[in-house]
């Protein structure tokens, strides 16, 4: 066969270059790459074929975004992701981005942490797409392209902090693209750091302790860098309007960042625990069983390693290890402490301490002073044993997702059949006129039900329960307008608009805002004697405006 490289690329055929450039792509890449696909297919696919619409996303099928509208709440690059891939009409595309977008990061953290072997790549691309964190952005699916595109960022900055020569430059580039598509997911950029500082500590018996603490002033420094460039960005293509609920949330945090640090190791924290609001491992005991014995493991492993390498000899070097420890859950949640607000899509809580794990057992099985039979045993079992967890892990993953998109599709189905009923139901009023009649609602959908607690593991791993996503559904306030009227085009007048929850206050407010004389006192006396949707006698007349009354309280 000719040799392509002795040809110039002006005389190759398209797939002659094709075949070349393939060659030239590391093997770990492709490995990372396919890896990405296999396990994120069989995690996410039922999502990406069915297109799970939520609550946020219901209100984008028609709606685009300026730079001012992505800069208020500091995701400044929204515009240019929409503008790529801004439409829910094609969700496998985006879903074939995404996971493109996961396994390129997937790479990026294996090179960053040194994970070099077939086994270790493979596991740390499976954790990666199928984590609890995965399947929560993808419940926003119009958005999981945007996420995917922050957490790339993100590891691309410890990446290039890590191995390139002067990379600190590229990692503020890095950190400031990652910040500018979807900020919390700089988390990731930090955890990545602390874990190869920890890498050097318990591994390397030539570490530069010195060297390794500037590092850390440095990343300080850039990660501080990074959020006031993001701030003065924002600011400068919002002309200073930067009232987004983000800056919103920074101002109030300013007033008491140690409080705010506390509440941000319990948020990461409560996260580890079963049973609780927000965690991952409701109702999952295998899956939580798994984390406790990849948590054990870890732990005795820096404890032997630590004796190993006789760190007490090294006052600098057992202060930065213990530094790193303590630093880590702050890594997980740094956004908490910021904006005073978290939820799933923001932490990457559950898979640093996975993370860790993969490349202890790498380096571990790598060491040439492990001389003795019982510590070659040992490297050897302890290898075995990581791969099987790790495998497990990425299994009930898998499981995990499609149990959440399963249930979330049955839950999508009800709030459409809720919606068109309520919609039926008003336009069947005598005397409504479409397009011209007012109809004021009050308070949410309530569509709970006795089973309702087959959904919690949903709406945990979503990272919003309770009324506000999977109970209200499409009659949640803030996207009722746009799918009543450019989904079932009923070309409704509602009020009350822009609203966080329809109360007789904020009605009558907006009704005599638009000239229509109401009394927020008047609005609930008639509400009374009336029985709250689905019910027939759930609305009444009220100075020529049609009102609904959608919630008993």
């Amino acid at each position: 066969m000719e040799n392509l490289r002795s040809k110039p690329f002006w005389d190759r055929s398209p797939l002659e270059s094709l075949a070349a450039g393939y060659k030239k792509i590391p093997l770990n890449f492709k490995l990372t790459m396919l890896a990405a696909f296999v396990f994120g297919l069989a995690a996410h696919m039922y999502c990406y074929t069915n297109m799970l619409t939520g609550a946020d996303d219901s209100a984008l099928f028609t709606q685009g975004f300026s730079w001012a509208d992505g800069a208020s709440g500091t995701r400044w690059l929204i515009k240019l992701y929409w503008d790529l891939l801004g439409t829910i009409r094609t969700p496998w595309l985006l879903g074939v981005v995404t996971l493109a977008l996961y396994g390129a990061a997937a790479w990026f953290v294996c090179e960053a942490l040194g994970i070099t072997s077939r086994a270790g790549v493979v596991l740390v691309s499976g954790l990666m797409v199928t984590c609890p964190t995965m399947i929560s952005s993808n419940f926003y699916l119009t958005s999981a392209h945007i996420y995917a595109g922050a957490l790339l960022f993100a590891c691309m900055a410890a990446y290039a902090y890590e191995k390139w020569r002067h990379g600190w430059i590229a990692a503020f580039v890095f950190m400031l693209l990652s910040e500018g598509s979807y900020a919390a997911y700089i988390g990731m950029t930090l955890s990545l750091f602390f874990l190869c500082s920890l890498k050097e500590l318990l591994f390397d018996q030539e570490a530069n302790d010195k060297h390794n603490l500037v590092r850390h002033f440095g990343m300080l420094f850039l990660f501080g860098s990074s959020m006031v460039a993001t701030t003065v960005i924002c600011n400068l293509i919002t002309a200073n309007n930067t009232a987004g609920r983000v800056q919103d949330a920074q101002a109030q945090a300013a007033t008491d960042y140690v409080g705010n640090i506390i509440t941000s190791l319990q948020q990461v924290f409560t996260f580890f625990l079963p049973g609780t609001y927000n965690t991952y491992f409701h109702g999952e005991r295998v899956m939580y069983s798994l984390f406790l014995l990849c948590a054990a493991l870890s732990a005795v492993l820096v404890i032997w390693l630590l004796v190993k390498q006789q760190l007490w000899k090294r006052p600098l070097g057992l202060f930065l290890l213990v530094a790193d420890i303590v630093c880590l859950p702050l890594a997980m949640n740094v956004i908490g402490i910021v904006s005073k607000w978290v939820h799933t899509l923001m932490t990457f809580a559950y898979l640093t301490p996975w993370l860790f794990f993969v490349m202890a057992v790498e380096q571990l099985y790598r060491r040439d002073d492990l001389r003795k039979d019982w510590e070659r045993l040992l490297r050897w079992g302890y290898s075995l044993l990581a791969c099987v967890v790790a495998g497990l892990t990425v299994l009930c993953g898998i499981r995990l997702a499609n149990i959440c998109y399963t249930k979330a599709y049955a839950r999508y189905t009800e709030g459409l059949a809720d919606s068109i009923r309520l919609t039926n139901l008003i336009e069947a009023i005598p005397n409504y006129v479409k397009g011209e009649t007012p109809v004021a609602f009050v308070g949410v959908s309530d569509n709970d039900f006795p089973w309702q607690d087959a959904y919690e593991l949903t709406s945990d791993i979503a990272g919003i329960g309770d009324l506000y996503y999977w109970q209200g559904m499409y009659t949640a306030p803030f996207v009722l307008d746009s799918y009543v009227n450019q989904h079932l085009r009923a070309n409704m007048l509602i009020f009350p608009q822009d609203a966080a929850i329809f109360t007789a206050d904020t009605i009558a407010d907006q009704l005599n805002d638009a000239g229509i004389n109401a009394s927020a006192d008047e609005i609930k006396e008639l509400l009374q004697d009336l029985h709250a949707f689905p019910k027939e006698d759930c609305w009444t007349w009220y100075n020529d405006v049609l009102l609904i009354k959608l919630f008993a309280n």
